[in-house]
């Protein structure tokens, strides 16, 4: 398991202090914590937090023993250790030592946080209403059932590839993230709850993975005119699938079989050719970087990428010629 060195999501900063009444105060005010113990030591706590729409993103290091509690929650939480050794308590459970993560933890009792010397780590919250929202979307399920996790199944491939992908997020929100345009925020954010439902095993994982039932061409014909005049909005699957009036999943494979491959990349086609001609008819203050970043690309060197592929030159090529004839 890679050890992640350096302080994560440092533009959106909380908290970097020895003052313990500093620190329960922010722990309260912040992160809605209801309980606040420091342990023998020299106290000191760093912490950084990225607030999103349905999910937000923690970093956290305490220099010494610390004890934090938290009421119930509308979201559900789960814990990636960096550094050093705790321990989480949920309801009446008994202890459990925090590995490379945690199981996906319900906000519907309470939780204990145990940290040791030194511990730091990066935390993910999600919605549950949103991940509901896009379980339905996904299976086309209107069941009122609650989403009930279950960590005796964990798969530990999947809970380290979504480890890494938690970490490359936060390691990309540390570079741009306050350069990003609204869509490619929300788009990100989006991709982050569909793969917490695929990461875990819980109790709508076998509709997840069942064979999606069929839909005819028509609902491809829908969403794909829909993207066409809506390029620069975030692309919500959820509304798709209601357009097309069928489950995300079907309409993925409507889409595969239509040739189109997925809606996230006949939408990347567009866009890379409305930043064509963004790029073809410049003003004073286009760049490639901000032309990216307005249709949605958070990757620079990514869009480079994809633009030479589909375009046969790299993008700076084409604003140059622009400014050049301009």
């Amino acid at each position: 398991m890679p050890n992640f060195k350096g302080t994560f999501l440092s533009r959106y900063p909380v908290l970097d202090s020895r003052d313990a009444e500093l620190a329960q105060d922010r722990l309260f005010s912040v992160y809605g914590a209801i309980g606040f113990d420091k342990g023998e030591g020299r106290f000191g706590l760093r912490a950084n937090h990225l607030q999103l729409s349905n999910i937000a993103l923690s970093y956290c290091e305490y220099h010494s023993p610390t004890s934090v509690t938290f009421p119930e929650a509308s979201f559900f939480r789960q814990c990636f250790s960096i550094d050093g050794a705790a321990r989480f308590t949920w309801g009446n459970s008994d202890a459990a030592a925090i590995g490379p993560w945690t199981p996906a933890i319900s906000g519907t009792a309470p939780l204990r946080l145990d940290f040791g010397e030194d511990y730091r780590q990066l935390v993910l919250r999600v919605n549950a209403d949103a991940l509901r929202r896009t379980i339905d979307a996904l299976v086309g399920n209107g069941s009122d059932r609650e989403l009930i996790f279950f960590p005796e199944k964990e798969d530990v491939a999947a809970q380290s590839i979504f480890r890494r992908k938690i970490f490359e997020f936060a390691t990309e929100m540390e570079a741009f993230g306050t350069m990003y345009s609204p869509l490619a925020m929300a788009e990100l954010e989006r991709t982050i709850v569909m793969r917490f439902l695929f990461a875990h095993q819980h109790n709508f994982s076998d509709l997840l993975w069942r064979e999606p039932l069929s839909a005819n061409r028509s609902a491809v014909d829908k969403v794909t005119a829909f993207i066409e005049a809506n390029w620069d909005k975030p692309l919500d699957v959820e509304q798709l699938a209601a357009i097309a009036h069928v489950s995300v999943r079907t309409l993925f494979r409507e889409f595969a079989r239509a040739g189109r491959g997925s809606p996230a990349e006949f939408a990347k086609r567009i866009r890379l050719e409305r930043a064509a001609d963004l790029l073809s008819h410049p003003t004073d203050t286009t760049s490639v970087t901000s032309v990216a970043f307005r249709c949605g690309f958070q990757n620079i060197g990514r869009f480079a990428r994809d633009y030479t592929l589909l375009f046969g030159e790299l993008p700076s090529v084409t604003l140059k010629r622009a400014l050049r004839a301009a």
